[in-house]
């Protein structure tokens, strides 16, 4: 049952609402005196409190203030005032009430009120457990993988995890950049505080920038009431801005405000907002190149990567595809007994993966849908190049001299036919957006078959 205390010197009043708010559910206590209020407080707890502004002796202020320094900071408080000023209102919100009420009041609307109040007060109760929640996993957190060039990587990054300058991350698609801006949250003091990740090739043009800074009602079209944006919604914690290579131009303008000034509008508004966001960055793309193309700010490159990590792709960490594929087995809980035969695991590590550890994550998934029984067999995994994949260090001039475009034309043709043209799927492979497949499907002009 939610618990109310209620302090008002006026004893009529005071002994109606606690009436009310009786009949209505609430275990309501009153109290005439704010000395008296913080007497009760020291032996007994209250979900909401309603405070009078004007009392003898210490005030409704007074009184608000030391309950937030107590262990009652938790309690959200409604204040009343007979006087309505609005220098009075500021004030209570600045020392943490949650609203205020002018004398008369109309009990229907302080229902109202305390129902919200309520809300809140849950809402931050869950926040709090998801916090511990967190906690727990950033204690558990790791990367798999022990290699060189790995713990190398592994070392920089929680290295520079406190540093609250802008991160990009570079590697190949596929290969955990995600996975590192995570690591970058959860060994960071930000731990506790959102994780928030927008994937700028994911959205269509026109809505990022009210996706990421939020917008006011009536802004556009369809914004029937106002909205919060992403940046917001990740203050005090981090912001991954992962394809950050795909943000369209109008955008970048915003976004490189933003990071110099910490300030932004929602789209719509005048108001400037002020939020501490640590934003750390991803790309598969070669950015300077996009520069040099006009694709992308040079200005907003270099304030992008005040600090870079550089993810190294598989094919450069082949010592550590034994511990992933045991960590990924054992992530599902029908394949848990399933393992690799010797010669299976043999061609997985001559293998060069294009798509990196996702693409290894793909193909041992493949395995355990093909193998019959528990042991997957190397015709089970349905490498690329069938049985002779093994034989790729040794492969003949002509596939060598191959030029970078062919290869990719030929992966991305390999995994659209795996997925039957589902574009989605095959973005998701292949570690890119969908809107990005349409072009390379542009580009290389291909045609399912």
């Amino acid at each position: 049952m939610t618990r109310v205390i209620i302090v008002d010197d006026e004893e009529d009043l005071r002994g109606l609402l606690v009436k009310r708010l009786k009949r209505r559910g609430y275990e309501a206590a009153g109290f005439p005196s704010a000395e008296t209020a913080l007497d009760n407080l020291k032996k007994e707890s209250y979900d909401l409190g309603i405070f009078d502004i004007r009392m003898d002796g210490m005030d409704g202020l007074t009184l608000l203030e030391k309950v937030k320094e107590s262990e009652s900071k938790a309690m959200e408080v409604i204040v009343l005032t007979g006087h309505g000023t609005i220098e009075t209102a500021i004030e209570a919100m600045k020392k943490g009430a949650y609203d205020y009420l002018t004398k008369p009041y109309n009990l229907a609307e302080l229902e109202v009120v305390l129902g919200k109040a309520l809300e809140k007060k849950q809402l931050k109760e869950d926040h709090h457990s998801m916090k511990e929640w967190m906690h727990f996993r950033e204690n558990t957190f790791d990367i798999i993988g022990d290699s060189e060039k790995i713990r190398q990587v592994k070392g920089l990054t929680a290295k520079v995890a406190n540093a609250d300058a802008s991160i990009l991350i570079e590697g190949e698609s596929g290969t955990g950049k995600e996975l590192f801006a995570k690591a970058l949250h959860y060994w960071s003091e930000r731990r506790d505080e959102p994780f928030i990740t927008v994937n700028s090739g994911a959205i269509p043009e026109q809505l990022l920038e009210s996706e990421l800074f939020g917008h006011a009602k009536g802004a556009f079209t369809g914004a029937q009431k106002e909205k919060k944006g992403l940046v917001e919604v990740a203050d005090k914690g981090t912001l991954f801005l992962d394809e950050i290579g795909e943000m369209p131009l109008d955008t970048q303008v915003k976004l490189l405000r933003f990071l110099e000034t910490g300030e932004f509008r929602r789209v719509g508004e005048v108001r400037e907002r002020r939020v501490n966001v640590r934003v750390v960055t991803a790309t598969n793309r070669n950015m300077e190149e996009e520069v040099a193309k006009g694709n992308f700010r040079e200005d907003l490159f270099y304030r992008l990567q005040v600090l870079k990590i550089v993810v190294p792709p598989l094919k450069e960490r082949k010592d550590d595809i034994p511990e992933l594929v045991q960590f990924y087995l054992g992530s599902k809980k029908e394949w848990k007994e399933k393992s690799l035969s010797d010669e299976a695991l043999t061609s997985l590590m001559r293998y060069d993966y294009p798509g990196n550890v996702r693409e290894l994550f793909h193909i041992i998934e493949r395995g355990c849908l093909l193998c019959s029984g528990n042991t997957i067999t190397s015709g089970d995994l349905l490498l690329p190049g069938g049985e002779d994949c093994a034989s790729q260090t040794s492969a003949p001039s002509g596939q060598v001299e191959r030029s970078l475009e062919e290869v990719e034309r030929e992966h991305i043709a390999a995994v659209l036919d795996y997925t039957n043209w589902n574009k989605s799927d095959a973005a998701h492979i292949l570690g890119i957006s969908v809107r990005n497949i349409y072009r390379k499907i542009d580009q290389y002009e291909l045609e399912k078959d």
